[in-house]
Order: structure tokens, then C-alpha cells, then sequence
């Protein structure tokens, strides 16, 4: 694509003069030579060639990239990540890492130790290794991992994994950050003007989302972009209204897809739900109700479930790190402290004098046979109490088995559910 294309025409009623990249670049990106000298010069030289290969076809997907990417490397400023943090920082940055300010000392103010200590055993880098450190963020996009640096390195030819440092050539800074925002699934979202979702599939969350979003606004204005108005293309989006949207929610919750509120307002937990209902039919997950998806929301009227969740096991839930599981099993470890109690502290003296109990392998047999006992007398209060004291321990006993078995059961009809898919939750 020609430099020349990379302006965009301004409104009739505007006295601004139509910008180049390179006169966006150079006002934007006033210390953007700082770290890297000649970045400037060669990204304006590579700008044409990159849009034209990777599908940056308007001037407001230029934008709406660069607005990402000045954001990620402080245009320019950032391009390999600061790790020399202190204690507090790091306490607040990682909570679950350095609760406490003992345990972040250690690594306060030395980038490698804790680029270790954080990075190491996940994103492909190896536990025990200097991975962490190595394959810190670098480039346009804060490329993390020596899994990201893999799959940029096959992309691009280059050996990242040897000399990861090539990400902030000049030569290569650009095309990386377009090959990344592709990879990342950016693009089609840069297309609607979705910053929202162009910034969720690039950060993985929506970190700075604010800032991206200004970002955008200087760069749109930088290229005098002219916003078209939306389209009105019938479909259901983030953002949209109304009993349409009211009338889409109660469908999903009828399919068993959690929606959050159902208040005709299309948020995250809506578009969540839709994402979900799409990747359960095979659909384009893209979050909006269009044609296709409007289509299977009428025809459907039930569920599908797929066989790995209609073969999951509690323990394929536990992995999972299902909440209901957990709290289950927290259930039943409390009850297997207070049988076990009962049984050795006072169970197993009272069984040797009045053979109640022969063995502890019927421990399930015997509580049922005593809880049909105190079924029958459990209105004789006076009686009961004395019993109580007397056999405490069957108190325990009885009260251990009683919550071995209720976690049992909330974990059955958990993995019930989720077979089923009438709990789409965790």
C-alpha cells in the first residue's frame, strides 16, 4: 500500500490538512528513536509493504493498531520490560506471589531473580532455568515467553530463541508487532473499530483499556479517520439495547447459558454466553447475534453436549479447579477428621467393652443402623442428651459419616450437571 493511501481524506467542514503515517509517526512517537536508533525511519519505510501484507487496509485499522501497540511499548519508550521493581510493587503487581513484604524482599530491585520467580514454569519457559529473564517482554507488543518467541520465530524466520533481541531490530520491530496482532486474533476486530475486543485478544484481558482507547483517538486523529456511523445491520452486539437483547438473554438462560442479569443490556456476561452458544455449534465465535447464530438460537431447543463433557469425571472438574468441588471436598475431609475422631478416641474403647463395633470397615453400615436408632428416640429429649454424653463419640461417629456423605452427594450431582450441561459454571 502506498504511503499516500495511508492518509485518509478529511470531512468537507475540516480545515486539517490529510496526515501521512510518517507525519503521525514523527508527531506521536516524538522519542520513539530513544532505545531503538532509526525505528522511525524504519517503520515510515515499512508501514506501505506491512499494510498491504497483513490486511491493515484502512486508515482506522492503521490506527487502531498503532493506538494498541503505542500503548504496549510507550511508543517507544518500553520496548523490553522493566523489571526492577520494589518490594511493594511487586505486592501489588503479583498478590498471590509476595503476600507479605518478607516474601518479595528477596527479589526486589534484582529483574532477573524475579523475572524468574514469576515467569518460570509457564508461557514454555523452564523451571530451574534463566528462561524467565530471557524471554522477558520485548517489541511493540510485549512479546512474553519462550513459547511467544517460538511461535514468532516460525512465523518469521528469524532465531528468536537464540537472540530474542531481534524482536527490537529496527528491522523487524514492525512486521513482528502485525504478525503478533494477527496471530493474537486482532484483526477482525480492528476492522469493526472494536477497541474492546482488539484489546482482549491482544492482552488476553482488558488491561489499560482506557489508555488504549486514547491512544486510538490521537492516531485516528493523527490520520484524520472519519468515523462512519454505525451500521444498521440488525445484528446484537456489545453495546446494543433493548427488548431485542432482553429477548436473547432469556433464550440463552432457557439453554442453560448463564448471562449474568437479564436487563436487555448486551455486557461481557452476554457476550460471554453468545461466544459459548457459538462454540458449542460450530458457529464463528465472535460474540455478536448475526444471521447464523440468530438462526440457531430458533432451532435449537436444546443443549448439545459435547463427549468430553458428558464423560467428565469429578476428578476432570477438580483439575479444573471447580469451586464446587473444592468446597465438597472440604465437606468430607471435615467429616472423615470427626468419624476417624470418634472412632479412635472414644469409638474403639466403647466397642471393646459392649461389641457395638467389630470392625471399622462397616463404618457406613453401622451409621445407617444408628441413625434408624435415633430416629426412633430422638423425641425423647431427656433420654438423648444422656445417651449423648455417654456415647459421644457416636455423636462424631454418626456427624463424620452424615458429611462424608453429603460432600459425596454434591460432587455427584455437580459432575451430574456438568454432564448434562445444566451448569455451564465451575
Amino acid at each position: 500500500m502506498p504511503d499516500a493511501a495511508l492518509a485518509a481524506s478529511t470531512p468537507a467542514t475540516s480545515n486539517a490538512a490529510p496526515a501521512t503515517f510518517g507525519d503521525a509517526l514523527m508527531r506521536l512517537w516524538p522519542h520513539g528513536d530513544a532505545k531503538i536508533p532509526g525505528l522511525r525511519a524504519a517503520m515510515i519505510a515499512q508501514m506501505p509493504d506491512i499494510a498491504a501484507r497483513y490486511g491493515f487496509d484502512t486508515p482506522d485499522v492503521i490506527a487502531i493498531f498503532m493506538g494498541q501497540i503505542s500503548l504496549e511499548c510507550g511508543a517507544g519508550l518500553e520496548v523490553v520490560e522493566n523489571l526492577n521493581y520494589t518490594a511493594r510493587r511487586m505486592m501489588a503487581v503479583w498478590p498471590s506471589r509476595f503476600p507479605t513484604l518478607a516474601s518479595a524482599a528477596p527479589y526486589a530491585n534484582n529483574p532477573q531473580k524475579l523475572a524468574n520467580k514469576v515467569y518460570n514454569g509457564r508461557m514454555g519457559n523452564r523451571v530451574g532455568t534463566d528462561d524467565g529473564f530471557t524471554y522477558r517482554g520485548r517489541g511493540a507488543t510485549q512479546t512474553t515467553g519462550r513459547e511467544a518467541y517460538g511461535h514468532l520465530a516460525e512465523a518469521t524466520g528469524l532465531d528468536l530463541l537464540s537472540n530474542p533481541d531481534l524482536v527490537n531490530d529496527p528491522a523487524h520491530f514492525l512486521e513482528s508487532a502485525a504478525i503478533d496482532f494477527i496471530k493474537c486474533g486482532c484483526l477482525p476486530f480492528a476492522k469493526r473499530g472494536d477497541i474492546e475486543g482488539t484489546t482482549h485478544h491482544l492482552n488476553g484481558g482488558l488491561i489499560g483499556l482506557s489508555d488504549r482507547k486514547a491512544w486510538t483517538a490521537k492516531w485516528r486523529s493523527a490520520l484524520a479517520v472519519v468515523l462512519a456511523p454505525p451500521a444498521n445491520d440488525n445484528v446484537l452486539r456489545l453495546g446494543s439495547k433493548g427488548y431485542e437483547v432482553k429477548a436473547l438473554q432469556e433464550r440463552l438462560v432457557e439453554l442453560n447459558y448463564s448471562v449474568g442479569e437479564v436487563d436487555g443490556k448486551f455486557g461481557r456476561g452476554t457476550r460471554s454466553a453468545v461466544r459459548a452458544f457459538q462454540d458449542d455449534r460450530g458457529l464463528p465465535c465472535d460474540g455478536e447475534v448475526g444471521p447464523a447464530t440468530r438462526e440457531a438460537l430458533k432451532r435449537d431447543l436444546t443443549k448439545p453436549v459435547a463427549e468430553k463433557r458428558a464423560t467428565a469425571t469429578a476428578g476432570d472438574l477438580r483439575e479444573r479447579g471447580s469451586e464446587t468441588i473444592a468446597r465438597a471436598d472440604k465437606v468430607s475431609f471435615v467429616g472423615k477428621i470427626l468419624a476417624g475422631t470418634g472412632l479412635v478416641t472414644g469409638g474403639g474403647h466403647a466397642a471393646g467393652k459392649v461389641g457395638l463395633l467389630d470392625t471399622v470397615r462397616d463404618g457406613a453400615d453401622q451409621v445407617s443402623a444408628f441413625r434408624g436408632v435415633f430416629e426412633q428416640v430422638h423425641d425423647l429429649g431427656g433420654w438423648a442428651l444422656g445417651v449423648l454424653q455417654t456415647w459421644w463419640w457416636l455423636a462424631l461417629l454418626i456427624g463424620g459419616f452424615f458429611a462424608i456423605r453429603y460432600g459425596g452427594d454434591i460432587i455427584r450431582q455437580r459432575v451430574e450437571d456438568h454432564r448434562r450441561a445444566t451448569n455451564m459454571g465451575m
